[in-house]
């Protein structure tokens, strides 16, 4: 049977998925810019008073929806349990890389919609990529034993190098495959310059 608890979180879990539902379709017909709280509302046959129960405003939905979407490119993708080791970080890498090659589509200017929307989008994916690798590093002890540098530290390293490459990559109108980019990313990461081209780096 049911709990009380278990009832209000899938009624709380509805309402969110409505109102994101909503504002995905209100923004495509407006654009962002012009969309309200009141279009977003009315399309999800909501009140306002239930809207700031949930989001403070349309940024922190939109905040809250593409970190659901990037979630849902990774459900499937990656271990329940994220790990750091090569498998886990090439197939994280592919999602990125396909994350932002569907937004981006390879064009150096970007839709007028994703421009509206392209730093809360960069800030929320890269966010969530650092708490990925973060976690995976936690779990391997072996990383947290060096104590090279704090791990959080190494976390957002990482994720910028994985973002910026591929935010680079998926704008570029001419490129190499996306194997290509992920091998690439992927090497520098865990064997690092040193391997891939000794003579620069000093000794």
């Amino acid at each position: 049977m049911m709990t009380p608890e278990r009832r209000v979180d899938r009624r709380i879990q509805r309402t969110r998925q409505v109102l994101q539902q909503a504002f995905m379709d209100v923004v495509q017909d407006k654009g962002f810019a012009a969309t309200s709280i009141q279009d977003i509302t009315e399309r999800a046959n909501l009140n306002r008073g239930t809207f700031y129960l949930h989001f403070a405003d349309k940024y922190t939905l939109t905040d809250a929806v593409i970190r659901e979407q990037f979630h849902q490119q990774l459900a499937g993708r990656l271990p329940a349990t994220p790990r750091w080791d090569r498998q886990s970080l090439q197939l994280l890498i592919q999602v990125v890389l396909e994350c932002l090659e569907g937004k981006y589509r390879h064009q150096q200017r970007p839709s007028l919609l994703l421009a509206e929307v392209a730093p809360l989008l960069e800030r929320a994916m890269r966010e969530e990529l650092t708490n990925l690798l973060l976690t995976g590093l936690k779990q391997a002890s072996r990383a947290e034993s060096h104590g090279i540098a704090p791990l959080e530290r190494i976390a957002s390293v990482v994720s910028w190098a994985i973002f910026g490459a591929a935010m680079q990559w998926s704008r570029e109108t001419m490129t190499i495959s996306s194997e290509q980019m992920t091998h690439t990313i992927l090497l520098v990461i865990m064997d690092g310059l040193a391997h891939l081209i000794p003579e620069v780096v000093p000794t």
